[in-house]
């Protein structure tokens, strides 16, 4: 009962605080909450005292507080809305250079893992990307590399299940030129060894189930595949079967 009632005068104080028109006092009250982490207070003070500060040196400083809290929420969609809202309007701030990389972490943390869309994951490279060419020393430059290797790898990530499934469903032809284009659009993916041998298979098992006529092409095409995953990972973890698949290949490209 008592911590009902202490919940209870808590909150009518809040509320009295709220309709108070000593907006420096609700200033201050809004940076007490920020710093208790109290983000859904702090951030009703901060908007409520907005107005009274347009065009006061600490306008910038209300604002990037309101980001931050949403933020700090988990509400990232919101949190996005005000970081951008804020690079338009605050070009010069000395917080410029927070809002930008954080916009990028709004949908980083939106994003979405592999086999989701990745709308999130593509506007958080973009958005990475666009702080790096304008801070390209900047202090959270190096987290923004990491942060968009580990989305393109997602995004690498996507498209090789997406070209596996043609493999899986022995469309073995699609297969190579799926896995071909995911190669071509993600050269440093960590799926490269894996693509490469799907690739040599593929096109083994789409030589081997032709029509006799076009086999032996299809063969020899094969063998390239071969030397091109052997050439790049000569210990593969694939070897065994690259190796019989090879045997193989020899014997029916012979004469």
């Amino acid at each position: 009962m008592l911590l009902v009632s202490a919940a209870l005068v808590s909150c009518n104080t809040f509320e009295k605080l709220l309709k108070n028109n000593d907006f420096a006092l609700k200033y201050r009250e809004a940076a007490r909450y920020y710093d208790l982490a109290k983000y859904d207070k702090a951030v009703l003070l901060y908007e409520n005292v907005m107005p009274f500060y347009r065009s006061t040196r600490q306008e910038d400083t209300i604002n990037i507080h309101i980001a931050r809290c949403y933020y700090n929420q988990r509400d990232y969609e919101m949190a996005q809305y005000y970081y951008e809202l804020f690079s338009r309007t605050f070009p010069r701030s000395t917080f410029i250079e927070e809002a930008e990389f954080m916009q990028g972490m709004c949908s980083y943390n939106s994003s979405r893992k592999a086999s989701l869309d990745q709308a999130e994951t593509n506007s958080a490279i973009q958005s990475f990307n666009l702080y790096l060419y304008k801070h390209p020393q900047g202090e959270k430059a190096v987290e923004c590399r990491e942060k968009i290797a580990e989305l393109q790898d997602r995004l690498s990530e996507k498209a090789y299940q997406g070209a596996k499934i043609y493999y899986t469903t022995e469309h073995y032809k699609a297969a190579v030129v799926a896995l071909k284009s995911c190669l071509k659009a993600y050269p440093e993916s960590k799926y490269r060894e894996d693509m490469l041998f799907l690739i040599l298979k593929s096109s083994y098992l789409h030589a081997e189930n032709s029509v006799e006529t076009k086999q032996r092409e299809r063969y020899q095409l094969t063998i390239d595949e071969y030397y091109n995953l052997m050439s790049e990972y000569p210990n593969t973890k694939y070897k065994n079967e690259a190796e019989r698949m090879y045997k193989v290949l020899l014997k029916n490209t012979k004469g």
